[in-house]
């Protein structure tokens, strides 16, 4: 696929797919119980096996032997790329590609695809984890029960999501999964920005389109769930903060820098708002003396709080199929660039549907 024309496997030797190294764990053993592999069995001169060294970017050395590479964690950058000529695509494991250089990968003519179906329902449950746990102040429970402070944690009122204000910015298939969970609660209304989103999708949904200012004025819980671009790198910053009631809280399960954490941590220390569920950080991991870890109105995950058995199982099967038509000589679904052409999605809200073909 280098001269942007898929060649079957008529056309070649063999095969080779390469899975990142971080799909095992120290011992090398599988980390997940299904990535799909089955899918890619069974089939003459099609070949799959584990990078043996992890490294948080790739070099050319680790790519250079296979057709289709599968990766979660490492970045692929231009560099990662240089003298790499029998690389067709690039199966990324989740719904975000910001480590993923596209420019870089389109030069190349490198097809690079995600997979938003197995995403969605993991990150949206995360939602209403988050919502459910800050709403009732569950962390800060725990841990005075685990004190014996019992008496005390009986005075810690939570406050329910019934009757309040839900926004979201970004209002893609996530968001509207997570919309339609948190309905089942009672909240008032939903709030969306979205500037890629159309009014049609925001009524089907019954979710009131407004700006970003509106939405922070009123929203009582503030959903980030955007991709990261330049546009929205940073977006939520002091100004923004000081724009949300003191009692409204943030969710960030999408990437860490669309919010300015020393903006956030600001906010939180000085009460402007009450509290934040993080998944994501702009450094991640997170530094062990980041205030954010001394703070009890956070919650604090490592990004993985949508790890399931369920989303590798389902994001696993979508890259294997992807890498199994790159192997007949087809174009993968779910593509962020095909045959070395990058395609303009609607990134901001992901507005397509989950499987469809990318044109």
């Amino acid at each position: 696929m280098s001269n942007g024309t898929p060649t079957p496997l008529s056309a070649r030797d063999s095969f080779s797919v390469g899975f990142s190294a971080d799909f095992r764990d120290e011992q090398g053993q599988l980390a997940f119980p299904d990535i799909g592999l089955s899918i890619l069995k069974g089939h003459s001169g099609l070949s799959h096996e584990f990078i043996g060294e992890y490294k948080a970017e790739y070099t050319p050395d680790m790519l250079a032997d296979y057709d289709v590479l599968i990766s979660l964690k490492p970045r692929v950058t231009a560099q990662s790329l240089e003298g790499i000529s029998r690389l067709c695509a690039i199966g990324r494991c989740g719904v975000g590609y910001d480590n993923v250089d596209l420019n870089a990968c389109t030069e190349h003519g490198i097809a690079v695809y995600i997979t938003p179906a197995g995403v969605v329902r993991p990150v949206a449950e995360s939602i209403l984890l988050f919502v459910l746990a800050l709403s009732h102040r569950l962390t800060i429970k725990d841990r005075l029960v685990r004190e014996g402070r019992w008496a005390e944690s009986t005075r810690q009122l939570g406050r329910e999501p019934r009757d309040r204000v839900v926004g979201t910015i970004g209002l893609g298939n996530i968001a509207a999964e997570a919309i339609r969970l948190l309905r089942t609660l009672n909240v008032q209304k939903f709030l969306a920005f979205d500037p890629f989103t159309t009014p049609a999708r925001a009524s089907k949904l019954d979710v009131e389109l407004v700006s970003l200012e509106e939405l922070l004025r009123i929203s009582d819980y503030v959903l980030v769930n955007c991709p990261l671009t330049p546009e929205t790198r940073g977006l939520m910053g002091k100004a923004q903060f000081a724009l949300m009631k003191p009692d409204a809280v943030l969710i960030n399960t999408a990437r860490g820098p669309i919010v300015d954490e020393a903006a956030l941590i600001d906010a939180l220390k000085s009460g402007q708002i009450a509290g934040a569920a993080l998944d994501v950080f702009e450094r991640e991991p997170l530094g062990k003396d980041s205030p954010l870890t001394a703070m009890e109105n956070v919650i604090l995950t490592s990004h993985s709080v949508a790890w399931t058995e369920e989303l590798f199982r389902d994001m696993g099967r979508i890259d294997c199929l992807g890498a199994l038509a790159v192997y007949r000589g087809e174009a993968p679904q779910n593509a962020a660039s095909k045959r070395g052409i990058v395609v303009e999605l609607t990134v901001f809200s992901n507005a397509y549907s989950p499987g469809d073909v990318v044109p």
